[in-house]
């Protein structure tokens, strides 16, 4: 069997989603799709959610070992494959430390409700098991809007979710979306959001473009007037608040690959905080 053949029978679909971060790991399908596909802003609803079976993991980690070629890093796929029980998650990361002794840091998609519905011994007993890191969505740090977009987490959730992972030994990246607040709660989106991440210590915050999907409930809110886009140059500005906001504790590293629609910023936050924000500032100059 080539290597082609083999990641044709690893995936369900040509494409994967991986964070930038983890495009270096090795990818492991459990699930597909979002368990909560409500998000108004998201395109994903209209995917089906599927969990595949403990038996088809056990085939798809099989074939993993024959390309896996020594990489420490497994990224689990699938929107939120957190959402997972502990006793799924816990078989998984058994199996890949049996079949694929490689692996050293695990890590996959998560929301904030998926690390509630779990208690710290478990959390901690994931830990052990080889978990090293979760993606976590927190779009806004505000409340409005969080509701705005049917996220189904307020900020306090998100909080709780991430403290818990501190107490358990497990790391987190969180993803942000510039502009998600429209016209409307525009500064307060760019504020807030800051604010919540200098409370927290992300080892990433990776920034999102918004886009306007067709046939999503945003795109009827745009239609309706009820939902006002910023332009890509007011994005900036905003984002250019925030990260001037943002307070870290620890090294965090931020990116966004959608800056204007075609450039990329990358800073390691506080040493690079100027730095980024002087490179901002240049490319506003040319807008």
């Amino acid at each position: 069997m080539t290597r082609e053949e083999i990641f044709a029978r690893l995936y369900s679909t040509p494409e994967i989603y991986p964070p930038p971060l983890e495009q270096h790991s090795a990818f492991l399908e459990v699930t597909s799709g979002c368990s909560y596909r409500k998000c108004r802003f998201c395109d994903f609803p209209r995917d089906n959610f599927k969990i595949f079976s403990l038996s088809d993991i056990a085939e798809k980690i099989e074939l993993l070992r024959l390309v896996i070629d020594g990489n420490p890093k497994l990224h689990l796929l699938g929107c939120n494959p957190f959402c997972l029980h502990f006793k799924q998650l816990m078989a998984i990361l058994e199996m890949v430390k049996s079949r694929l002794p490689c692996v050293e840091q695990v890590s996959m998609y998560a929301r904030a409700d998926d690390v509630l519905r779990k208690s710290d011994d478990e959390l901690k007993a994931l830990a052990q098991a080889g978990l090293f890191a979760l993606h976590i969505g927190l779009e806004s740090g505000s409340n409005a809007v969080l509701e705005l977009h049917q996220k189904g987490e307020t900020t306090e959730d998100i909080e709780q979710a991430l403290k818990a992972l501190d107490r358990c030994g497990i790391h987190y990246h969180l993803t942000a979306i510039p502009g998600l607040g429209g016209r409307e709660f525009r500064r307060e989106h760019a504020i807030k959001t800051a604010s919540l991440i200098s409370r927290h210590t992300p080892l990433s915050v990776w920034c999102i473009g918004l886009k306007v999907w067709p046939n999503t409930p945003l795109a009827q809110m745009v239609q309706e007037g009820t939902f006002e886009p910023l332009s890509w140059e007011e994005i900036l500005r905003d984002e250019r608040e925030t990260i001037a906001r943002i307070d870290t504790k620890l090294p965090c590293l931020y990116v966004d690959s959608t800056v204007l629609g075609k450039y990329t910023i990358a800073a390691m936050l506080p040493d690079q905080k100027e730095a980024v924000l002087q490179q901002i500032d240049q490319l506003l100059e040319g807008t």
